[in-house]
């Protein structure tokens, strides 16, 4: 890229062989199309459908169902073959359409390929579609132009482009068609060239199309949407291999049962029934439910749970790159102090209707204000400080609408990435004002006059020190600066002239963006997690120091450093000095993605947060994403979690949530596992306590399709006791011998006995070992009443069906057997305490 800003416009058309007033022949663009491509962005998705599809069945849990399933089949047990087969296909339904989803979303993307652009072709302008642009094309823009390729200005007149898009900057940049001497570090740094997906604010002209299609800036910028989309969710894979490893084990045990408790003649069938049992857990529909009602309690706290590997992915994390807005400070600036006519002013000092000097400041704060505000709930949109003035001056009872009215706005030019000013050009009663708002050090060397008890007099080099002293003792204390001046006119100046010189200074604004509560707290919590935390800020490396201190990242300057130091470094120096560092000051998207880059390529797990798609290289590096703030719909796709307000807040909840998944989901498949141990020996044991008796599968099914799901659920969702291995093994045993039990003497009612016992127990179980909160009916209370809602209904068919009828005996029986269990649960936890 830096070949076509270093070389003349007219150099650049040579090399593209292209014409300024002829441009390409439709022959010439055929031909090139087929040698460069096209100007759509493709987005590759890595594997095709079919081989990403396929892939979902190459793991070890699906080859040992599928080994079962044929075992079924060839057994001739066709309605248990069916069954397990059913659940197999739900649980990869799920995966399917999980993954399904994921590719379809990034497809909505393909509508940045279309829109239309005016071009010379064969010697006329002609209007085509942004798709069929082709290298060398000759362009042309104006205001409003939607820049379709990556062009290089052949003629600029007064543009400005807000490449928000591309950079991440706010600023709208002022671009030209001259050469640029020297290196380029940066794409900011790029003034003659134009990015695809800039949009044209001011001006017109026309340029060279340099690059197209996945070639352009914003093309490899969405590719990176495509390579997070694909590394990131594993959870999916993670989970599958010991689950394969549980299945595996599960099936040995049930073999070797079978060869130790029963001969091959007569035995084959519990092993068919062993199988089965293990197989028919709808695990898939378990984790699917499980995820939406993680997702639907994350929303309540502002969360929104993008990839939901994320909770297994955190625990790998190093360091937490932080962005200052919305982590360590509000999304709120608030007008502190006041420096004018040599006076400083606290605010609650300032009088808008008896100082001439304050009421010129605050009338250039509101008229060169593009900030909506809500005087009822003090809120609005808009930028921050700028709210900040509307906020500061309705509290002076100075109005914005009043102002406006009165001094209508003729027009604005923005502020951009250089000269960091905004300036409006109002109607005043004897002409115009040039009111302007912006950097202190850019407004200073602009300024020839300053105003002194509502009198304009020449600056001096004494009032420039004690204005640049008093800017430097407010970023100590921490506080954003913005300086205000005016010019006069006594006619309509134009916008080319230039109107942003011989300005009237008036003086200072110190801006507090106040700390969020507890940030001391959470930025120590991070930390003792073996979370290193990294601030990144736009604010001048005075500010970014006090904000850092403040926060409890630093203790002194030494770990701050700015992007403009950065940028001078070599790789080796940047290295060495990003160990050292933990404070960014004046970093944008780009250097922020770069320092990103650096800690990854050394691998570092990290995690880093953004807004726009300047953010997408950030993101996208990182093992997590974090989404913030008014971030675009492509940005939530690449980020792994979206928090609107006070993001590392919620970054600490996730990293709670975590650590509670993984202990719940060790309880939640220990006590699965437990369960199918049980039915194992159940369905083994039970030919020699009876062996004119037969187990059957629906017990089995009812348990395993229809009760576990719903305390899986529960288990997952709730704390409870902590796990130990040895109380599992015990709680199999037991689980195992009460049933026998309970079955022991009975005559042909083992389907009913089975599922009131072994059902009864999971259930109660689930009851002891849980803190189910029954008041106000939670998710997880709804969870445990359906389960036991479906026991009792499920046993009350299996009686009905099968016509009998339990004796007094067998009922007292069935109920000592579950008191009993009770009674043992509540002896092992007072034991254990």
């Amino acid at each position: 890229m830096e070949k076509y800003c270093n070389n003349s416009w007219k150099t650049i058309v040579e090399i593209l062989a292209s014409d300024i007033y002829k441009g390409l022949s439709e022959s010439e663009c055929d031909q090139r199309r087929k040698a460069y491509g096209d100007n759509k962005i493709y987005l590759p998705k890595g594997n095709s459908k079919v081989s990403t599809y396929i892939k979902l069945f190459l793991s070890l849990y699906l080859f040992v169902s599928i080994a079962v399933i044929s075992f079924l089949f060839y057994r001739q047990e066709y309605i248990m073959g069916i069954i397990t087969l059913a659940m197999i296909l739900v649980n990869a339904s799920i995966k399917l359409v999980h993954v399904y989803k994921r590719q379809k979303e990034v497809g909505f993307l393909q509508n940045i390929n279309y829109a239309t652009i005016t071009v010379i072709r064969d010697g006329k302008e002609k209007i085509i579609k942004a798709e069929e642009l082709v290298k060398g094309d000759i362009v042309l823009f104006s205001k409003g132009s939607l820049i379709a390729a990556d062009i290089r200005i052949i003629e600029a007149k007064d543009i400005k482009v807000d490449e928000k898009n591309i950079t991440g900057e706010s600023f709208l940049k002022d671009k030209f068609e001259s050469k640029i001497d020297g290196n380029i570090s940066a794409i900011t740094e790029m003034k003659n060239i134009l990015f695809k997906g800039s949009v044209i604010k001011e001006g017109a002209g026309a340029g060279i199309v340099i690059e197209t299609g996945n070639s352009t800036q914003l093309g490899r910028l969405l590719a990176m949407l495509v390579y997070a989309n694909n590394s990131k969710h594993t959870l999916d894979s993670k989970l599958e291999k010991p689950l394969g490893r549980i299945m595996i084990t599960l099936s040995i045990v049930a073999i070797g049962f079978f060869f130790i408790f029963n001969n091959y003649s007569q035995g084959l069938e519990n092993l068919e029934l062993s199988l089965f049992s293990i197989q028919v857990f709808p695990i898939g529909a378990v984790v699917l439910l499980y995820v939406k009602f993680m997702k639907k309690d994350l929303l309540k706290e502002g969360i929104e749970l993008i990839n939901i590997s994320t909770v297994d992915l955190i625990n790998d994390i190093e360091i937490l790159f932080l962005d200052k807005i919305g982590s360590i400070t509000k999304e709120k600036m608030v007008v502190r102090k006041i420096y004018s006519n040599n006076v400083l002013y606290e605010d609650k000092n300032v009088n808008y209707n008896k100082d001439i000097n304050i009421k010129r400041l605050i009338d250039i704060l509101l008229l060169s204000n593009n900030a909506v505000y809500n005087v009822k709930d003090d809120s609005g949109s808009g930028d921050l400080s700028e709210i900040a003035y509307l906020s500061f001056a309705a509290k002076k009872l100075a109005y914005k609408s009043v102002l406006d009215s009165k001094f209508k706005r003729v027009f604005e030019i923005p502020m951009d990435s250089d000269k960091r000013i905004l300036t409006t050009l109002n109607k005043s009663k004897k002409g115009c004002r040039a009111n302007v708002k912006g950097n202190v050090d850019t407004i200073l060397e602009r300024c020839t006059h300053i105003m002194i008890d509502g009198l304009e007099k020449e600056i001096s080099e004494e009032d420039i020190q004690r204005i640049k002293d008093i800017d430097f003792n407010f970023s100590l204390e921490g506080l954003a600066t913005q300086a205000a001046a005016y010019r006069s006119f006594s006619y309509n100046p134009s916008v080319s002239e230039n109107i942003e010189s011989n300005l009237v200074f008036v003086g200072i604004v110190g801006l507090e963006n106040p700390l969020n509560e507890n940030i001391k707290e959470q930025i120590t919590d991070i930390k003792s997690r073996g979370i290193l935390p990294i601030l990144f800020t736009e604010d001048n490396k005075i500010t970014a120091t006090t904000i850092g201190k403040k926060a409890g990242l630093i203790s002194n300057s030494a770990g701050v450093i700015s992007g403009v130091e950065l940028d001078s470094m070599n790789r080796e120096e940047l290295i060495d000095t990003l160990s050292k560092v933990r404070v960014f000051s004046r970093v944008n998207p780009e250097i922020k993605g770069r320092i990103v880059g650096l800690f990854t390529k050394d691998n570092y797990s990290v995690a880093a947060s953004g807004e726009t798609l300047g953010d997408l290289a950030s993101l996208s590096l990182s093992k997590v994403g974090i989404g913030k703030g008014k971030a675009p719909e492509i940005v939530k796709k690449v980020s792994d979690i979206f928090i609107k307000e006070n993001y590392l807040r919620g970054f600490i909840s996730i990293f709670d949530i975590s650590k509670k998944f993984q202990e719940r989901a060790t309880k939640s498949i220990s006590t699965l596992i437990a369960l199918a141990i049980s039915e194992i020996v159940i369905i083994n044991i039970f030919p020699l306590i009876n062996s004119s008796g037969e187990i059957e599968m629906i017990p089995l099914a009812i348990i395993n399709i229809l009760l576990a799901p719903p305390i899986s659920l529960v288990l997952l969702r709730v704390d409870g006791e902590e796990f130990k291995r040895k109380k599992y093994i015990v709680r199999t045993i037991l689980w195992s011998l009460l049933t026998l039990g309970a079955i022991y003497g009975v005559d042909g009612r083992y389907a009913e006995v089975i599922l009131l016992t072994l059902g009864g127990i999971f259930i109660e179980y689930t009851l002891l070992s849980s803190k189910i909160k029954f008041k106000g009916i939670s998710i997880e209370a709804l969870l445990f009443l359906t389960t036991i809602f479906i026991w009792i209904i499920s046993a009350g068919i299996l009686v009905s069906i099968n016509s009998l009828l339990f004796s007094t005996f067998q009922v007292v029986k069935l109920i000592g057997i579950l008191v009993s269990y009770i009674i043992i649960e509540l002896i092992m936890k007072r034991w254990q305490g």
